[in-house]
């Protein structure tokens, strides 16, 4: 696409011999329009919703139009192609929307977006940026729209300037496109820095959940990316994809590899620590023996932890069907889980029924993960390295948990329940209880084989 720069300009170029440049200027909600139809923002770790942040900008588009260019940082755009042109116009490419686009600067490209809409329609009903750009996307509405800003009654409510800055490869060189693919990310995460991105969101950013967004089902509805909705967040499903990755430590995987794990992880971590956890993913996900690296982004090629991370759906159902059989068992080996506080009834029923809400049926209680967490680590007492595969000696989903002999098998771990007072943030980190689950399910094991 071509677009007019307001402000006279030039590439600069790093003076450090990095291969790429930027270009510094501001462009017209004219122009702005243009580039909404062609640029997205997944190269963005964050994605824009309705807030305070975007309401503040389109309260200054609406009462200080003139201030706005001095108020805002603006845009910042990604762009593997960058052409400068005659008469302050440039062209721009946005192929790969994993690394061309909005880099930073989402919730001021909302607040334009909605801003020119409600000027244009009356209102706006759009409250996230997939629908405003899916609005923006659609040939007809965008024809629609451009032809009411062109015939636009009152054009001085579009008399301001947007700051646009524009990182590109220096030119076309290979050495210029390697350096943007490498750095890409890095620069994305350091200009999203006035909210502190979390570990999870740099890990998406840089590809580290590409398989586990392949393997997930939709029914889950984590939310990978920042300001995306949702119900399960990254973190708790990293959490879990690392008790099979756990698993290969052991059986010395890494170690014969020659791979460095980084800091150790332990069970415990996975209930009490999940940024522990994201970070042990990424460095596994991030080694080049287990990934590929391009354009920025790591591409999983490992064939024992690609299998490892096929076990991990499994892995969140089977918390669903402990979170609704837990309170059963407690109450067949002589508790009452009602009467343990925290424990809270959902009676009548709600739409509540566990952490990922995939569990057919419907607990009679709501209460903290911490009672169940253990049992959930000792699956990897299920799991056997055959050959390069991670495979289950036997799917935890099969285990009936409506036998008297398997809920009789939790007598000794309800009774570590007990002397923990009843208080799952004690039965989630204290070492003995995953000690504890780990011969529990080499029990288990034994009786369902």
């Amino acid at each position: 696409m071509i677009i007019k720069l307001n402000h006279k300009f030039e590439k600069q170029n790093s003076l450090e011999e990095k291969k790429i440049s930027k270009v510094v200027s501001s462009i017209s909600p004219k122009d702005f329009v243009h580039l909404l139809k062609c640029a997205d923002n997944k190269v963005n770790p964050r994605t824009a919703t309705l807030n305070p942040i975007v309401r503040s900008i389109e309260e200054t588009l609406n009462v200080s139009p003139e201030l706005y260019f001095f108020k805002t940082k603006g845009l910042l755009i990604s762009t593997q192609n960058c052409e400068l042109l005659e008469r302050n116009r440039i062209r721009l490419s946005f192929d790969d929307a994993q690394t061309e686009g909005i880099m930073d600067g989402g919730h001021n490209a909302f607040a334009i977006g909605r801003f020119i809409y409600s000027k244009l329609y009356g209102t706006c009903r759009f409250k996230e940026w997939k629908e405003l750009k899916s609005f923006w996307d659609d040939d007809a509405h965008y024809a629609d729209l451009e032809q009411k800003f062109r015939d636009y009654h009152s054009p001085d409510d579009f008399y301001f300037s947007i700051p646009i800055e524009i990182i590109t490869p220096s030119d076309n060189t290979e050495e210029s496109l390697a350096n943007f693919y490498d750095n890409i990310a890095d620069i994305c995460s350091a200009r999203n820095s006035n909210v502190q991105l979390t570990d999870a969101a740099k890990s998406n950013q840089r590809g580290c959940y590409e398989y586990l967004k392949q393997i997930m089902p939709k029914d889950f509805k984590v939310i990978w990316k920042s300001g995306e909705t949702g119900t399960t967040k990254v973190e708790d499903v990293t959490a879990l994809a690392c008790i099979p990755l756990i698993k290969l430590v052991p059986l010395k995987y890494f170690e014969d590899q020659g791979i460095d794990v980084g800091a150790t992880l332990n069970k415990v971590n996975i209930y009490l620590q999940k940024s522990k956890c994201v970070k042990f993913f990424g460095n596994i996900i991030m080694n080049e023996k287990i990934s590929t690296s391009g354009k920025g982004k790591y591409i999983l090629h490992n064939t024992t932890v690609k299998s490892a991370l096929d076990l991990v759906v499994d892995i969140m159902k089977f918390c669903d069907m402990m979170y609704y059989y837990f309170p059963l068992i407690y109450n067949y080996n002589g508790g009452s889980f009602g009467r343990i506080k925290g424990a809270v009834s959902q009676k009548p029923l709600t739409t509540y029924s566990g952490p990922f809400n995939s569990f057919p049926k419907q607990s009679d209680y709501k209460y903290a993960y911490g009672f169940f967490y253990p049992i959930v680590c000792s699956l990897t007492e299920l799991m056997d390295l055959e050959g390069e595969v991670l495979r289950w000696k036997f799917n935890p989903l099969y285990i009936n948990f409506e036998e008297d002999k398997i809920k009789k098998a939790f007598t000794q771990y309800m009774n570590i329940v007990r002397l923990l007072d009843y208080n799952p943030q004690k039965v989630g980190k204290d070492s003995s209880t995953y000690y504890k689950a780990d011969s529990l399910m080499q029990k288990l094991l034994e009786m369902c084989q």
